[in-house]
């Protein structure tokens, strides 16, 4: 009803209301469908998008459709760790049937019980390989191998600049070792790059998503109005001010910077019998919301006023909030 095009006569507003509620008909085609809205409940909606989903059937129940996603999910992962990871392996016997082609035919009738020409595995050779990403054009390598032959045997470990081999406990504990001092700070220095890039070539739907989201705040602005009438008349729930985004804490670097959006007026909206509910779900997909700092961690802060005492909280992104709250409350003397 917000959205409803005929619901607005200014020629901009109508617009803007015309391809919010486009937004609002392509969400109903997913929920009025059981099959799509048992993905998009479990996973949201990048559920509706992995690959190979599509082989669920359409007769499968939630619980169903929620084992298959779980299994395509694991075969991804597996695939993509064995694409960064490159592991290899080789395993070689050698067997000693000497005496299979050197007896002549009687002889096998000399041998008491039997006949059988004696076979036996005398050498093996074991061994295998990960590699390990140091920086884009190097690769750290270590190598292991096990080998037997008549009963003595031997290994080694080989650190390489292109291939990891582990195959006995002395090479898994050293590349232990490269993983904690080399790997994990090499993928956080990864993550950060990956983030930086995430965020140039999603600039355009993030900027796609901050005016779809500016243009349900113009939308919301009457409806906000008679809501604050309504709550102001029975001293309820009146929304003074939100933000949602990241906040700069004691523990915040020098050089971190705040990087908030102001979302007053899309909470308030979401007032209803002097109540806010909000679920578990990510705030960023609220009605007048957007991300304003993509790949990083967000809160929602929100001052409010309820029975003309004033309230305070600030909910950590994925957290469920339900107001107003006792605990919330801001004594007289703060």
């Amino acid at each position: 009803m917000l959205y409803h095009p005929d619901k607005h006569r200014d020629p901009e507003l109508k617009r803007q209301a015309e391809q919010l509620f486009n937004l609002v008909h392509q969400a109903y085609e997913v929920l009025s469908d059981p099959q799509s809205r048992a993905i998009y409940d479990i996973y949201g909606k990048r559920g509706l998008d992995v690959e190979g989903w599509e082989v669920v059937e359409r007769k499968r129940s939630p619980v169903e459709i929620r084992e298959e996603f779980e299994r395509l999910q694991r075969e991804r992962e597996e695939r993509r760790l064995q694409q960064r990871t490159n592991p290899k392996g080789m395993i070689s016997v050698g067997v000693d049937a000497t005496d299979l082609f050197d007896r002549y035919e009687e002889d096998y009738e000399d041998v008491p019980g039997g006949g059988f020409p004696h076979v036996e595995i005398n050498k093996m050779h074991i061994s295998q390989s990960i590699e390990a990403p140091l920086t884009t054009s190097d690769t750290a390598v270590l190598s292991g191998s096990l080998s037997t032959h008549n009963g003595n045997g031997g290994g080694n470990i080989n650190l390489l600049p292109s291939a990891v081999f582990y195959a006995t406990v002395g090479p898994l504990v050293f590349y232990l070792a490269i993983q904690r001092l080399v790997i994990r700070p090499y993928v956080r220095s990864q993550k950060e790059q990956d983030l930086e890039k995430h965020r140039e070539s999603s600039a355009s739907d993030i900027a796609r998503k901050r005016q779809e989201a500016e243009s349900a705040v113009l939308l919301m602005q009457e409806s906000v109005r008679r809501i604050i009438e309504t709550e102001e008349s029975k001293m309820g729930l009146i929304i003074l001010n939100a933000w949602y985004g990241k906040f700069v804490t004691d523990n915040s670097q020098k050089h971190e910077r705040a990087k908030v959006i102001d979302v007053t007026v899309p909470l308030q909206c979401l007032v209803k019998d002097s109540k806010l509910i909000l679920t578990e779900a990510t705030k960023s997909g609220l009605p007048g919301f957007y991300d304003p700092c993509v790949g990083e961690e967000k809160s929602l802060k929100l001052l409010y006023q309820f029975r003309g005492v004033m309230h305070q909280v600030l909910s950590p992104e994925g957290e469920a909030l339900r107001i107003p709250k006792q605990s919330h409350r801001i004594d007289a003397d703060t």
